[in-house]
């Protein structure tokens, strides 16, 4: 991988996270800290990061959505991790809705073989995961298509979703806090989130540490919403305490 390819998803993962350690890059990219260090110190000359001891923060000011491709990359074990935890909780014989996101993409991956279960999805990645599976009883959601989100979204999918009631729904945030709430960058991606939740009996929000004490502009609902709260124990302390009282809430060990 070239120097400016690296840096810019050096760049795309310090928005996601919010903030990296110049070590965790180093082991990511296979590379020395001292290259990981240089690039850094490039990418903070452009104003969209701030240095900090070992690593670097994004600027609170240059926050963006970032696609897919690039979420993927970010706390892949944590992710695994919480998928499996998740097979735990979903009975056999049960109806499953899955949101779009990464996390509910891995989840997805490790939930299909449930016996006897339905699943659908707006999601355009998790159907193309679990599509390729002869035995699985699979539908897909219409609407209209959101590249960012990589799936189908909207007054038509809402519209769709409220044909149905669901046992389980698994659901991705962008931002969780106690005050705020559970929230994301796009409007219709919080709206068709909110109708698959009203639809369903137990809802679950799978995401990993670093969404937490992050807030943005629309809102899914609140903490207390949903039954399960699946995320890595990356969390920090407080902040588990704080959503512990207010629902059930899990912390997986990171999968080696």
């Amino acid at each position: 991988m070239n120097q400016a390819k690296r840096q810019k998803l050096i760049l795309e993962m310090i928005k996601v996270n919010g903030e990296v350690s110049s070590k965790e890059l180093a082991g990511k990219f296979g590379i020395s800290t001292m290259t990981i260090n240089r690039d850094l110190n490039e990418l903070a000359k452009g104003g969209e990061i701030n240095l900090i001891y070992g690593g670097a923060t994004y600027k609170e000011d240059s926050i963006v959505e970032n696609p897919m491709s690039v979420k993927e990359l970010i706390n892949i074990n944590e992710k695994r991790s919480i998928g499996k935890y998740c097979n735990n909780i979903i009975k056999p014989g049960s109806s499953v809705f899955i949101e779009t996101g990464t996390t509910t993409l891995a989840v997805a991956k490790e939930i299909f073989q449930k016996k006897n279960c339905t699943f659908f999805t707006n999601s355009l990645l998790v159907m193309n995961s679990l599509s390729k599976y002869n035995e699985i009883n699979l539908h897909s959601v219409p609407g209209k298509y959101r590249e960012l989100s990589k799936g189908f979204l909207g007054i038509q999918t809402s519209e769709y979703i409220s044909n149905f009631n669901f046992d389980y729904c698994l659901i991705g945030a962008e931002g969780i806090s106690v005050p705020s709430g559970v929230t994301l960058f796009d409007k219709d991606d919080a709206f068709t989130k909110r109708a698959v939740m009203k639809q369903s009996k137990c809802k679950i929000l799978v995401t990993d540490s670093s969404k937490f004490r992050k807030n943005f502009l629309y809102k899914i609902g609140e903490v207390g919403d949903f039954d399960f709260i699946v995320t890595d124990n990356k969390i920090e302390k407080k902040t588990y305490q704080d959503i512990k009282e207010m629902t059930k809430i899990v912390s997986v060990n990171e999968e080696e």
